[in-house]
């Protein structure tokens, strides 16, 4: 019995130790959008002042951004403060990040500095 216990919880601390790297490090924050996490394997196709878009195959217009995404946005400290349609608000102090989520494309549009 204690075999067998001390065996799930070894498998459960590895399966949490591969989720948080795979998850945390799948994002690196962005200089332009105030920190703001951007996939790793993100493909930039256009940039302005305000606007990045970017080719990211796990982006969709009906089911928006992986949980896993989301939970990196919300642990470094961003709020989700509202959504319209594929957009969803992100707000940290005096920031906002406008992130829309489109089938294989992501768009970050910010605030103004």
């Amino acid at each position: 019995m204690k075999k067998a216990v001390t065996t799930v919880s070894a498998i459960l601390l590895i399966g949490a130790a591969i989720f948080y790297f795979v998850t945390f490090f799948a994002y690196i924050p962005s200089d332009k959008f105030f920190g703001f996490p951007v996939p790793k394997n993100a493909k930039l196709v256009k940039g302005k002042e305000r606007t990045a878009i970017y080719d990211w195959s796990k982006a969709s217009e009906e089911n928006g951004i992986p949980s896993g995404y989301k939970l990196v946005i919300k642990s470094k400290g961003w709020k989700e403060r509202g959504r319209e349609g594929a957009s969803t608000y992100y707000e940290k102090g005096n920031k906002i990040i406008d992130l829309i989520a489109q089938t294989d494309e992501l768009t970050l549009i910010k605030d103004k500095d």
